[in-house]
C-alpha cells in the first residue's frame, strides 16, 4: 500500500479536544480506528500505531496507554471532564466524505499545480527532486522520489519502539518544513486546503494505494503492467528497469532509456515495450487510477468478506428482534464489485 507498509487509510474526521485534555465523540461500529493528536495547524503531534474498535451501542473510555489494563479508571473526585458535559462530537470526514486515501488523486494534483514546471524530467530541479506524476512499475515518480531523497520522516512499518512527539510526521519531514517555513521554496504558496493535503498525507505515514486489490497478479509487484518476460527483454536491450526507471505516461521520458542512443534499433524496440505497458494501464488501470477493476482472485476474496459481513448483519438483526439465526440458513454467495 505504501513504501514499506501495508495499511491503506481512510480519514473518518477530526473532533475537538477540550482545554482540560478531554474529548468525546461517536465512532462507527465494527470499524478499526486509530487516533492522532493534531496541533492548531492540523499537523500531527503524536499518533497511535495500533488501533481499537467499538461495537454497536458500546461506550469506551481511554484512561491511558500505560495504565493498568485489568483495573477500572478511578472514580471522578473532581470536576467532570469538559467533553462529558456536552453531546459527543460527530466525525464528518476530511475535505469531503470519508474515502480510502489515494496519493495520485489527493496529493499529486498539488505538485502538478505548483511544482512540476521545475521539478520534472529534463529540468535541473528535477535532477534533485522529480515531482512528476508519471506512473512507474509500482508507484509514480514523485512518490518514489520523495521517499528515496529523504523528504519524508515517517515510521512506515517500524521501528517498534515508542516514538517521541514531534519526532516523525509532518513536523519532522523536510517536505513540509520547506512548504511551511517563513522563506517558502521559490515563493510557492499553497492554499490552506492544498497544504492540508500534503500535511495529512505525511501524517498518514506516506500511504499510496487506496486498495489492496491488484490489477496484474501474475506480473512483478502485482502492479507492473509489464510481465517478467517483458522486463527481462528490456534488460537484455540495455534498459534499466528499477522502480523509477520507466514512465508509462511518457514512455520516451523513461530514465531507463538514457543509456541507449535514439538512433539505436534497441532504443526503438525498448520504447515499443514500454508503450505496451502504457496501453495496458489504459485498458486495465491500477487501484490509484480511475476505472480500476480488481483481478478475479481479489474479487473472489472480497466476495468472501462481503458474504461474511452480510451474515453478521443478519445475525445482529436477529438478536435485536429476539429471533434465532442459524448458519445453515445463511446466504451462500455474494457479489463483489471491487473498483472505483
Amino acid at each position: 500500500m505504501s513504501w514499506h507498509d501495508f495499511n491503506n487509510k481512510r480519514i473518518l474526521g477530526t473532533v475537538p479536544v477540550e482545554s482540560d485534555g478531554s474529548a468525546s465523540f461517536a465512532l462507527p461500529s465494527d470499524r478499526f480506528v486509530y487516533f492522532q493528536l493534531l496541533d492548531q495547524h492540523g499537523m500531527m503531534i503524536q499518533s497511535m500505531r495500533s488501533g481499537t474498535m467499538v461495537q454497536s451501542g458500546e461506550r469506551v473510555g481511554c484512561v491511558g496507554c500505560h495504565d493498568e489494563r485489568r483495573t477500572a479508571p478511578p472514580a471522578l473526585t473532581g470536576a467532570t471532564p469538559l467533553a462529558l458535559k456536552r453531546t459527543p462530537s460527530r466525525l464528518e470526514g476530511w475535505q469531503g466524505p470519508p474515502r480510502m486515501f489515494n496519493y495520485l488523486t489527493e496529493v499529486q494534483p498539488v505538485f502538478d499545480q505548483h511544482c512540476v514546471r521545475c521539478h520534472d524530467f529534463g529540468k535541473d530541479a528535477g535532477k534533485k527532486l522529480n515531482l512528476a506524476g508519471d506512473r512507474g512499475l509500482i508507484f509514480n515518480v514523485s512518490y518514489v522520489n520523495l521517499w528515496t531523497r529523504g523528504a519524508l520522516t515517517v515510521v512506515g512499518a517500524g521501528p517498534p519502539e515508542t516514538q517521541q512527539p514531534y519526532s516523525w510526521g509532518s513536523h519532522a519531514s523536510r517536505l513540509t518544513q520547506v512548504l511551511t517555513g517563513t522563506n517558502t521554496h521559490h515563493k510557492v504558496k499553497l492554499t490552506p486546503a492544498e497544504l492540508d493535503r500534503i500535511v495529512t498525507w505525511v501524517d498518514l505515514n506516506g500511504t499510496y494505494y487506496p486498495s489492496y486489490a491488484s490489477s496484474y497478479p501474475q506480473n512483478p509487484y502485482g502492479r507492473s503492467p509489464l510481465s517478467g518476460g517483458q522486463l527481462d527483454k528490456l534488460k537484455q536491450l540495455g534498459v534499466d528497469t528499477g522502480i523509477i526507471d520507466l514512465s508509462f505516461d511518457r514512455p520516451e521520458m523513461s530514465p531507463g532509456l538514457a543509456k541507449l542512443p535514439q538512433n539505436d534499433p534497441r532504443y526503438a524496440e525498448a520504447l515499443a515495450i514500454i508503450r505496451q505497458g502504457q496501453e495496458s494501464l489504459k485498458k486495465n488501470p491500477n487501484p490509484d487510477a480511475e476505472g480500476f477493476v480488481a483481478c478475479e482472485v481479489d474479487q473472489q476474496r472480497e466476495g468472501k468478506y462481503e458474504l461474511r459481513a452480510e451474515i453478521e448483519r443478519r445475525n445482529r438483526e436477529a438478536l435485536r428482534e429476539g429471533r434465532k439465526a442459524y448458519d445453515s440458513n445463511a446466504p451462500t454467495n455474494a457479489v463483489s464489485s471491487v473498483g472505483r
